[in-house]
C-alpha cells in the first residue's frame, strides 16, 4: 500500500512538470528555460530560533524540505539579514525566500504562490508605565517604536493608521528589549513567535514587560521571478495541499510548538488580493 502511494504521488508530479515544461506561464519573465528537471532550491533567509536553525532543522526548513524532497529537489540555504535576503530574491540571486508578507513581496516584485508558509501574530512588547492602558493597536499612536532592520512596519496596512512619534530599527532583539528597558523607547513591533523565544532564551524578566498579539497576516515562500521559481512554485502548491490534507503539515507545527491555523491554507479563493484575512490570535 505504501508502495501504491508513492507511485501515485511520483506520477502526479510528473504530470506537474510536464504541464510547466510544456509552455511559459507568465511570458513577461522571458523565454522558456531548458527542459531539465528541477534539482535543487536554494533558499536565503535570516536565522530564527526554532524556524530556520543553524543546523538546517526549524519549522520553516522542515516544511520546504518535506515539500520538495519526496519529488527529488534538495534544499540548500544561506543565511542572510532579512533585507538582503529581499534584494537576493528579487535579483534572482536565490530562488526563494521564507515568511514574507504579500504586500511586502509586492514590493520586492516577488513571485508568491497561492498557499501560504505560516501565519504571523505580529506583537507589541512594552513596559506597562510606558502604555498604561492599552487599547488595541491605536495606543501606538504617538509613541516612540522599535522593530528589526527591514520589517518596515511602517509600510504595512495593518498600521497605516498609526502615526508613529519616531520609530526606529534595531539588529537585535536583545538591543530592543535593552531600549525598552532603558525607558528611551515606548514599543516594539515583532513577531510573536519570535519575541517570545527571545524572553525565554535570554531570561529576561517578563514582569516590566506586557505583550499584545495583533491580527495574523499569512506569510508566504517568495520566489525569484524565473522560471524555475515558477515550476517550483506549483509543485509547492500541489505538496502543500498534500501535506495538509494527509496530517503531515499539522503535525510539523506541532513538532515546533507553533500554532497552525488549517483555515490559512483552504481558504484562499474566498480572500481577495487586496483584503487582509482576520484570522484570531492564538
Amino acid at each position: 500500500m505504501i508502495v501504491g502511494i508513492n507511485r501515485l504521488n511520483i506520477s502526479v508530479l510528473v504530470l506537474v512538470q510536464l504541464f510547466l515544461i510544456s509552455g511559459c506561464m507568465d511570458p513577461s519573465l522571458g523565454k522558456c528555460a531548458e527542459k531539465t528537471t528541477l534539482r535543487d532550491i536554494k533558499v536565503v533567509t535570516p536565522l530564527w530560533h526554532d524556524q530556520t536553525n543553524p543546523d538546517g532543522s526549524g519549522l520553516f526548513f522542515d516544511i520546504v524540505r518535506t515539500v520538495y524532497a519526496p519529488v527529488g529537489i534538495t534544499m540548500t540555504y544561506d543565511f542572510v539579514p532579512w533585507k538582503r535576503a529581499k534584494k537576493m530574491v528579487g535579483a534572482n540571486l536565490a530562488d526563494a525566500m521564507l515568511c514574507i508578507w504579500k504586500e511586502d513581496a509586492g514590493r520586492e516584485r516577488l513571485l508568491l504562490p497561492r498557499y501560504p508558509l505560516f501565519v504571523e501574530f505580529p506583537a507589541v512588547v512594552f513596559k506597562a508605565d510606558a502604555i498604561p492602558d492599552w487599547q488595541g493597536i491605536a495606543s501606538l499612536n504617538e509613541k516612540r517604536v522599535l522593530w528589526l532592520l527591514g520589517y518596515d512596519y511602517h509600510l504595512s496596512r495593518q498600521f497605516k493608521d498609526i502615526r508613529f512619534k519616531v520609530w526606529h530599527e534595531v539588529r537585535t532583539r536583545d538591543r530592543a528589549l535593552l531600549l525598552l528597558e532603558s525607558g528611551r523607547y515606548d514599543a516594539c513591533i515583532d513577531a510573536l513567535i519570535d519575541m517570545k523565544k527571545e524572553l525565554a532564551i535570554n531570561g529576561s524578566d517578563p514582569a516590566p514587560f506586557r505583550l499584545e498579539v495583533l491580527q495574523g497576516e499569512k506569510s508566504y515562500v517568495g520566489f525569484a521571478r524565473t522560471l524555475k521559481s515558477q515550476r517550483l512554485m506549483a509543485i509547492y502548491d500541489h505538496r502543500i495541499q498534500e501535506l495538509l490534507r494527509s496530517g503531515v503539515l499539522k503535525r510539523i507545527f506541532e513538532k515546533w510548538n507553533a500554532t497552525f491555523e488549517p483555515d490559512a491554507w483552504q481558504a484562499w479563493r474566498q480572500a481577495s488580493d487586496g483584503e487582509i484575512k482576520r484570522i484570531k490570535g492564538p
